[in-house]
This record gives structure tokens, sequence and C-alpha cells, in this order.
């Protein structure tokens, strides 16, 4: 969904369309009909882009794009731009989730890595170092290149490291289908050099892997693309591709970057401030301030690290550590304890990966210790707040378990640490699990707080018994073990269902990743691999367990990957990593039972995903501390009133600077044509329109709905804000009148300002005016009476933010938000509904904002999804659409693609 190498860009996912005749340009395809078949064709999942696109793009040749160009990418002959493609329209490039658009240093970092691995790994089986584990090696760098083909670089190890990478060379775009055709030839020769490792000669492996260390150097170190050479040289003469597409997508994405990122380069906020005086700093949401306000933050890490504002984005290493940024620690010494039983068993020849992946998670896990002490000796207070949270507390048992596991690592080379470190991880897990348990049945939760994380403590208790294997000859250990591991073991049989059960009956809950859910893979393997350990038997009961287990982890990775692609990367998922590693300690039991070559190869494979997706993580991991993803205060979760109120806020906060700015354009005269200034003025009536329909919508709904409900919890806290209201309106009667004005000059205009009511029931009185001057003075009248209407309404906003959202978030439940939410709705009629809606989603300031505007209106209306979605498709920009389906797929009508049956 988003550009894999330009994070700013993100990808456009519009229906592809084939016309079978000619269609005006404004013919739109409307998701809420059926499709006319007899003129348009819907075929695959991969937008074609070509009724959208700019009319400015040009069509030139050119291989790179500098970001601000505006040019398209790969722009070839122009006799092929109008013949059909060989290729069916589903095998176009790029599909699957590939990136328009790429930045070539991205893929020139990944070229030097691919090279040096390559080299490395033909030298050492040509002098037969450990045959063995360089054939899985080879498998990796095979896998690295079937998900940089798919889906791009972020999802492979080398992309994500190449990403850190780029980030301190300016940005090269161009365009992603010759890179994914690269892609797909780097498939080829890694797979051929695998097959040559595993099946063929000793020296056909090395031979292939030269071959792609040489074609990748290239790439890497010279900047020559051999796939890309042949893309254009071979498959584009040949008309085997659509050009025509590859060249309107690809120079469509920069045109979108550059004019995201002119929003917020090119206009000086400090001026802005100073002309109108009005703006005040917006604090509650650091990082996410509007970027009208002298002190707005637009927040591009999500997009884009290349401009100032980068730079005064709030991150500090020790304030804001979390206590989930341990778990890369926990999961590279769980990688760690794999390798280190296959070295025991002899399947491993030597332990220095074992050490060397132990040192990794030791190094980790000491960093994060550090700055969570300095966290706590700077502010105790947030410590505490973080073993308050619902979710988080959880986690806190993860520092015991990686006590444990790193003294299993250290049994045998220093007894007296790793008994040092498994009592104190035991015996602070036990605590841990005494204590979360019994807050949790002492102290009332709401549903959102159960979740499969409450059974993390009763992990750790299984781990501890295992872990005393090689202690088991002491007096008393087998007590210890089976004190440790039964009440753990009975007490997740007793939670397991009913969590599973409430989660899935659970309507609050979002379509997302639930990395917690795979702890129903690491009890199960525990209690497996505890049960063996002490009995010793190979009884129904161990396989009982392993099989569940097995058939859980089946179950969990589908889900995982269902959703990995579709989620933003965060920190739990290196609890997936733990959990994996915990089923393999069955999985090798079953095989020194077994011995065929079946179990040899399951636990390889096994072992060989879980440390390409180790390392995949901590390739995104280093992409986020870089990025400063990390290690920074995020706004909290969206809730059910968050669309009524600061996101509502923040559209009319946009809305106003676009009036602003339309209404100053349409009397400035930059040297172009007339009819430029007669656009403009049609933008800002249009615009105007929808302004005033959602602002009344909006003070209709905290007129009668919200600020009753204030006054209940806080008497008279909303009084002012009632007053500002009034005032509002008035100023806004004036600007009507005015507009009216502009949009039939011939017509009297009525004057609100000037319409008294009469006291005790008496006729209204209007005083009419005849509009005076031409178009041009009346908007010179009208930008000072704007400017104050913007500003006021601005600080009517804040003044709501600082005094009254929070009552909302502090008292209300959320049941009854949910309620009050729905009423709000209500308040408006479906024709006002209708301007409203589009109008707040495309004037939020980010994308990602739009997104969280429609997920907090979808926990209030879930059963009106479609509706909210067919209405935003009749009032919104039709790749806007598109992206927002792809995020919120309960937007698209039933039975069609993207249409998310969860309600």
């Amino acid at each position: 969904r988003f550009s894999a190498h330009l994070p700013l860009v993100p990808k456009i996912d519009l229906i592809r369309v084939r016309a079978k005749r000619a269609q005006p340009a404004s013919a739109r395809i409307n998701p809420c009909l059926p499709p006319i078949t007899s003129q348009l064709v819907l075929v695959g999942r991969r937008p074609r882009i070509s009724q959208v696109m700019s009319a400015d793009a040009k069509e030139g040749k050119q291989k790179l794009v500098k970001p601000g160009e505006d040019v398209s990418v790969y722009g070839l002959k122009d006799d092929l731009k109008t013949s059909v493609p060989w290729l069916p329209n589903f095998l176009h490039f790029p599909f699957f989730y590939f990136p328009y658009v790429i930045n070539d240093w991205s893929a020139r970092f990944v070229g030097m890595q691919v090279s040096i691995t390559c080299i490395i790994l033909g030298a050492l089986f040509l002098a037969d170092v450990n045959r063995g584990a360089i054939k899985w090696f080879s498998a990796m760098v095979f896998a690295g290149y079937v998900l940089r083909f798919g889906w791009g670089g972020n999802y492979s190890f080398f992309g994500a490291v190449g990403n850190v990478g780029a980030r301190f060379c300016p940005a090269e775009v161009m365009a992603g289908a010759p890179k994914q055709f690269a892609a797909l030839c780097g498939i080829m020769f890694s797979m051929s050099a695998m097959l040559g490792y595993f099946l063929g000669p000793f020296w056909l492996g090395p031979l292939f892997s030269f071959m792609l260390a040489g074609a990748a150097g290239m790439e890497g170190f010279l900047g020559f693309c051999v796939g890309c050479w042949f893309f254009e040289n071979l498959l584009v003469p040949f008309n085997i591709v659509d050009n025509d597409f590859i060249n309107k997508a690809s120079s469509q994405v920069p045109l979108e970057r550059k004019k995201f990122q002119d929003r917020f380069v090119r206009k000086s906020w400090e001026s802005e401030e100073k002309e109108n005086g009005t703006y005040r700093p917006f604090k509650k949401f650091k990082g996410y301030a509007p970027a009208n306000t002298s002190v707005g933050r637009p927040l591009l890490v999500k997009y884009s690290d290349k401009t100032e504002h980068y730079r005064e984005d709030d991150v500090n290493y020790f304030t804001h550590c979390k206590l989930s940024y341990m778990l890369p620690g926990l999961g590279w010494a769980a990688v760690a304890a794999t390798f280190k039983q296959l070295y025991l068993q002899g399947l491993v020849p030597d332990q220095y990966p074992w050490v060397l992946m132990t040192i990794v998670g030791i190094v980790l896990f000491g960093t994060w210790a550090a700055f969570y002490m300095t966290k706590l000796v700077i502010n105790p207070m947030r410590v505490i707040k973080d073993f308050e949270h619902k979710h988080d507390r959880y986690y806190a048992a993860g520092i015991t378990i990686a006590l444990i596991l790193f003294g299993y690592l250290a049994q045998r080379e220093n007894d007296d640490i790793a008994r040092g470190l498994f009592w104190v991880g035991a015996m602070g897990n036990l605590f841990l699990t005494l204590w979360l348990l019994t807050r949790t049945f002492i102290h009332p939760i709401s549903g959102g707080e159960i979740t499969p994380a409450m059974t993390i403590p009763l992990l750790g208790n299984l781990l501890a018994s295992v872990t005393l294997e090689q202690w088991l000859d002491w007096d008393s250990i087998p007590d210890l073990s089976y004190f440790l591991w039964a009440p753990s073991f009975v007490l997740w049989l007793l939670l397991a269902p009913g969590l599973l059960f409430k989660i899935m009956d659970s309507p609050a809950l979002n379509p997302g990743l639930r990395v917690t859910v795979m702890t129903y893979i690491a009890a199960p393997a525990l209690a497996a691999s505890a049960y063996f350990t002490l009995s010793r038997s190979e009884d129904v009961i161990f396989f009982s367990l392993f099989f569940f287990s097995v058939l859980a982890e089946l179950f969990c990775v589908m889900l995982f990957l269902a959703n990995y692609f579709r989620a933003n990367f965060n920190e739990g998922y290196w609890f997936a990593v733990f959990c994996l590693s915990a089923g393999f300690f069955p999985l090798l039991t079953f095989h020194l039972l077994r011995k065929t070559e079946f179990t040899y190869v399951w636990v390889m494979a096994h072992e060989s995903v879980l440390l390409g997706m180790a390392l995949i993580l901590s390739g995104h991991t280093i992409n986020n501390v870089v990025h400063g993803k990390w290690f920074r205060k995020w706004p909290g979760p969206v809730g059910a009133l968050n669309w009524m109120t600061r996101l509502s806020h923040d559209a009319f906060r946009c809305g106003g600077a676009k009036l602003l700015e339309l209404a100053d354009d349409a009397i400035t005269d930059y040297g172009g044509p007339a009819e430029d200034k007669k656009v403009k003025l049609d933008q800002f009536i249009e615009l105007f329109d929808q302004y005033t329909v959602a602002l009344d919508v909006h003070a209709d709904f905290e007129d009668n709905v919200m600020f009753p409900a204030i006054d209940m919890y806080c008497p008279n806290r909303a009084k002012l804000a009632e007053g500002q209201h009034h005032q509002i309106h008035d100023s806004l009667a004036k600007i009507i009148a005015i507009v009216n004005n502009i949009k039939d000059p011939s017509k009297t205009a009525k004057t609100g300002a000037e319409s008294e009511t009469k006291a005790e029931g008496k006729e209204e009185t209007e005083k009419k005016e005849e509009p005076k001057g031409s178009t041009e003075d009346l908007i010179k009248e009208l930008i000072p009476l704007l400017k104050e209407f913007v500003a006021a309404n601005n600080e009517h906003f804040v003044h709501e933010e600082d005094h009254i959202a929070h009552v909302f978030r502090k008292l209300m439940p959320s049941k009854e938000a949910k309620s009050l939410a729905r009423k709000c709705f209500r308040r408006g009629s479906p024709e006002q509904w209708r301007k409203a809606l589009p109008f707040i989603v495309t004037n939020q300031e980010y994308y990602s904002r739009r997104v969280n505007f429609l997920l907090s209106l979808r926990m209030a209306y879930p059963e009106r999804m479609q509706l909210f979605g067919a209405w935003l498709y009749q009032g919104i920009d039709e790749t806007l659409f598109q992206r927002l389906r792809v995020d919120i797929p309960e937007l698209a009508p039933r039975h069609t693609q993207g249409h998310w049956r969860m309600w």
C-alpha cells in the first residue's frame, strides 16, 4: 500500500479500468453501482490511474526524477505509447504491492549488501567452511528477493537496512517497475544458487552466487542496474509491458510528493502569526500541531524525513522509553536459545552463531535497561504510569523472561551467573504473576483490557521449568519445576478459552494484527517441553500439547501474514519471535524422537524462518530509531468522540487557511490569464459552502448534545464556549451576505449581522442593502472579515480543546461516549452530512488523520460505514477515496473488492 523506499508517497490504490471506447474526462466509476460492462471492464487489483493523472504530467524521456521535477519517469519511445501490450492487464509492472517509485539509493544499498553476502557465502562454501549453514543462508537470500519482489524493500532485512543508509543520502526517485523486474531476475539467480548449494555439485551454487554478486555489485557500487537495462531495452521495445501506464503512474507520484512537501516547506509560519497575531501555541498534541501555526510540527516522519521539521520533533531516549522497547533484546535472546539447542544436539557444528546472537540480545536489552533506569531516576511517575497501563504492564513480565533466557544461555559457561540470572528471573516472574492476576481479579476491568497478554507471566513460569533441565540432579529441583509448571499450565488452560471467546465476541475490536494471540503457540509448546523434561515419557499428553502448538502456529502465522503487510510496524512484533522460538523446543524434541529427513527439514525450515524474521524486524527497529519513530510521544488511540472534536477542529483550521489563500488568489494578479482568477473564485465559493454547512452541523450538535452532557459533569464549563458560538455566527452572517453578493451581484443581499430578533416574540426585521462595487471590491471587503472570523474560530477551538475535551476523555465511559457520538451524528440531515463529511476528510492536514477520523466514526456508527463510503466517493477525489478504501475496507460496498465483512 505504501511506497517502500519513499515512505512519504502512499501507493495509489485505484481500480484499474480499461475503456473499450472513448470515455469523457469526467467519467467516474461508482463503486456503489454495478459496472457498465459494455463500456468498462474492471480487471485485477492493481490500479490504472490514467483517469486521474495530472494534466501537466509530461511524457518526456528521462530515467530519474528529482524531487520536485514535473516530468515522467522512464518515458520511452513515442511510437509504442498507443500500442497494446502483450501481457494481460493483471501482469503489468509493477504488480502486487511493489511501489510505483522508489529511492534509487535504497536499491543501491541493497545491491551492496547482496553482493558482499553472496561473495562471502560462495568463498566459504568453496573453502568447505560450515556448508550446512551456508545452504540455509542462501535460502534466506532467496526469500529476501521474493519479499522485495512482492512488497518492496521494507519487508526484507537488506531493504530495511538499505533504507537506513538512504536516510543520509539525497533522494533519487525513479520508477519502480524496472526495479521489480530486476528483483525478478534476482529471484531466478538466487533460486539457482540455492538449488546448486543443496542439490548440485560443489561449484554450482558458488557460481550463481558470484554471478548474482557481480550484478548486484554493479548496481550497488557503480549505479548500473542490469535488470533495469534489460527492462528498458528488451521488454519495452518489444511491447511486453504497458509503458503508458508505467509513465503515468511514475509521474503522478513525484508530483503528489512535491505538492505534499510544498504545503509545509514553502510557507513561513512565523510571518503568518505576526500578520494576524491571533494564533497561540498548540501544546496538546506535540508533533501533530496544525501546520498553519507558528509552532506547527507537520509530522512528516512517517512519510519523509527530508525537511527541517524532522529535526524539531520531540525525540527523547529517556522520557519516552517504554517497557515494550525491551522486546528486541528478548527476541534475540530467544533465537539464541534455539541455536544453542541446535548446537547441543549436534545439528549446528559451531557455537559462534548463538554466542553472537546472545551478545546482540545483551546489547539491546542492556541499552534499554540503561535508558529505562535513567527514566526511573528522572521521572519515576512515568514509570509508575507504565506499570499501571492496562496493556503495557503485562510486558513487564518480558523483563523476567529475558533474565531466565540469559540464565539459560549462560549455563555451562558460567554457572554462577546462570544461577543468579535464573533465580532473579524466576522469582521475579512468579511475583509478577501473582501481582498481575490478583490485580485483575480484585479490580474491575473493562472488555478492552481482556487480552491474551494477560497470560505472558504464565509463559515465564513455564519457561523457568524448562531451563532447570541442566540442574535436575540437584535435590528438590524437580519439585520446584513441578511447582512452576503445573499451576501455571492449569491456570492457562482455564484462562485461554475465556480470553479467546471474549476477544472474538467483542464488537469493539478493530481488524488488525494482535501479536499477543501467539501466546496460544508458546504456552502449549513450553508446557510440552516441560512435561517431557520432567517425565521423559512420549505419551499422548506430550504429543497432544505439541500438535496443538503446531496447529496454533499455523493459524497464528496465517493471521500474522494476513495483517503484517497492511499494518504498521511496532515493537510488539518481537513478541511473535519469542512465541515462535518457544514453539521450536518441542519440535526439536519431536525430531530427536523420530530422526527422519522430514523432521530435519521441518526443524531447519522453522529455524530459518525464525532467524529471517528476527533480521527483518531488526531492520525495522533500526529504521524506527534512525527516523525518530521510537522514543517519542505519539497521540493516544482514537476514541468514539475524536471525530467530532479535535479531528473536526483540524479540518476547520486547514479549511479556513485554504479559504484565505483562495480569496487572496482571486484578486492577486500573478501574470496569468483572467480565467485563473475566476477558477479560484469558484473554488472559494464551493469550499466556503462546505465550510459553512459543516460548521452549522458542528455547532448544532455541540449546543444540543455535547454542552448539556458537559454540564452534567462540570456545570457552567461550556458557558463561555456557547457565548463564542453566538459571536462566531454573527461574524459568519456578515461574510455570507458578501459571498451571496459575489455569487449573484444583481440580487440584493440580506445582511445577517443586521437581522435582529425582537424580544417577546415580535417579528424579525431585516435591513437590506444593495451590493456595492465590483466583485474584486467585494472580495477586498471580505478578506479582513474572513481573517477575523477564522482567527476567532480557531481561538474557540483551542478553548474547547483546553477546557472541555479532557472532560470527555477523563470522565465519560466509552459506552456513553459512543452513545453521545451517535446522538451528535443524528443532529444533521443527510444533505448536510453529504457535504460536511467530505469537507472534514479532505481538509485534514495529514493522511493519517483522515484514517483516524474514519476509525473514530466507525467506533460510533460501524453499521453505516458503507453509507459514509458512498458520501465520500461522491464528494472527494477518487485517488483519495481508493487510498481510504484500502485502510478502511468497510467503506467499500458489499461483494466488491476491498469490502471487509466485520459487522
